[in-house]
């Protein structure tokens, strides 16, 4: 096996990466990363990317699920277990400064872990940010610390929610009036529960620990709402010990939903995408690579992840028999490619083909679509498909977390998750594959932004 390093790099912020990626370090994202080096929460998220769950302690690991640019942790001053934050890689001072895929991400990762809590705990649970926008500006009534997190505090099933809400608080309907609140640069107070009650307060009580205090007293520990006074450190570890047992499922939910939200955004933009993607960027490497994999190997081809059918088009050009498979129907329905192949709508999860049926793989910038344990499914499902000496190829964008980025004209998003080589390397060699080479190199993509992938030329030897 061969494996070309890249060149060392600090990528343990994947939102940065992203900007990076896509081009988009707009004012808010470069402004407001200047205090993450002396940032309370920028340390945390550091040290949770750098160590494995280990036990809990006022100034060690609090982790739960660690995901898509951010991290569930057990708070401190846990009055009861099950109190968590939800707290983004990046630095910004509220959700309202994160870019809008960014901000839906974060608080429908905070409701899946806020449904797990309510299952686990058998409490209800209120959502509560402290958005500090305007701290810059010199406002006071920001959060105490000035970087985005969610708090969810557990309530007994009969507590009213509603004694979390300060007065003067407005029902919204979306997560929009954070954004226009963090782009005037205010502080806000931002409460909501399930299944979805939101409330907002652009004036928020210049209290320390507004939410804190008034949970204190639902929970008759009225002089206990410190956190740094009363940590709760036994509540923290119990908190972690029993959300990690279900972080698996919930992870995976949550992988699921994201999956969905990608192949609906091909779906409702199919006609835009395909235009985008009829021809190969100028000096791209995939041709080339292509047309070594078709020399290396017979017998039919699959292309796992047709898209639009570009690079299936270019193997049937050869005189191969070439299988174009994808999951959107609405992308291959735009196949107007002179030469034939085979169309198959399919979940690579799942592969309606007999064993050993093909003799090679092709399969550029689709598993990047999955999660950890479902792109282990699908490389099982591909080796199983191929025959004994059969010769596959796999791209991945490179880095570690997730991004997201709209797709077309619409407010369709679709999701990337990053892996570092050695990952997909370890991936391949679970699924029993022979890893011939490995490598990094760059590649414009469809969006024709230059962006960095991992890529392996794998074999199978039983």
């Amino acid at each position: 096996m061969t494996i070309d390093s890249p060149e060392p790099r600090d990528n343990w912020h994947p939102a940065r990466d992203r900007d990076k990626l896509n081009g988009e370090t707009g004012r808010r994202s470069v402004n407001r990363v200047a205090g993450s080096h002396t940032c309370e929460l920028c340390q945390e998220v550091r040290r949770n990317a750098a160590a494995s769950p280990a036990p809990v302690t006022q100034q060690q690991h609090r982790l739960i699920m660690r995901e898509a640019g951010l991290d569930v942790m057990a708070g401190l001053g846990s009055l009861v277990p099950g109190y968590a934050l939800v707290v983004p890689h990046r630095h910004v001072p509220s959700s309202g400064d994160l870019l809008p895929e960014e901000r839906d991400l974060l608080h429908r990762t905070a409701c899946s872990v806020a449904a797990l809590i309510q299952r686990v705990f058998d409490c209800r649970v209120v959502m509560v940010e402290h958005g500090s926008s305007g701290k810059e500006a010199g406002q006071i009534g920001g959060g105490c610390i000035t970087h985005c997190h969610l708090h969810l505090f557990p309530l007994p099933l009969a507590a009213d929610p509603q004694s979390l809400v300060p007065p003067g608080s407005s029902a919204i309907d979306d997560l929009e009036p954070l954004a226009t609140a963090a782009s005037r640069q205010e502080n806000y107070y931002f409460c909501s529960w399930l299944p979805a009650t939101r409330y907002l307060n652009l004036e928020p009580p210049p209290v320390s620990q507004y939410a804190r205090r008034a949970w204190a007293r639902l929970m008759n520990l009225s002089d206990m709402w410190d956190w740094a006074a009363f940590p709760y450190i036994e509540n923290c570890r119990i908190t972690v010990s029993e959300l990690r047992r279900d972080e698996a499922h919930m992870r995976h939910t949550t992988e699921i939903d994201i999956l969905s939200e990608t192949i609906a955004a091909y779906e409702a933009n199919a006609v835009g995408y395909a235009a985008a993607t009829n021809s190969f960027a100028t000096n791209s490497t995939l041709p080339g690579q292509i047309d070594e994999l078709l020399k290396a190997t017979g017998g039919p081809v699959l292309d796992a992840g047709a898209g639009a059918g570009r690079d299936a088009h270019h193997m049937a050009r050869t005189g191969r028999s070439v299988i174009a498979l994808d999951a959107s129907a609405s992308l291959l329905g735009q196949v107007k490619w002179s030469s034939k192949f085979h169309r198959v709508v399919a979940d690579m999860r799942s592969l309606p083909l007999a064993n050993a049926s093909v003799g090679a793989i092709w399969c550029s910038a689709v598993l990047l679509h999955l999660g950890q344990q479902d792109l282990q499914r699908a490389l099982d499902e591909l080796h199983r498909v191929l025959w004994r000496g059969g010769i596959m190829q796999v791209s991945v964008k490179e880095g570690r977390g997730m991004v997201s980025e709209p797709l077309g004209r619409s407010d369709t998003i679709r999701h990337f998750f990053l892996y570092e080589l050695s990952e997909l390397c370890a991936f391949a060699d679970s699924a029993g594959f022979d890893i011939i080479r490995a490598w990094t190199e760059e590649e414009d993509s469809s969006g024709q932004t230059l962006q960095r992938w991992a890529k392996t030329l794998l074999r199978k030897i039983d």
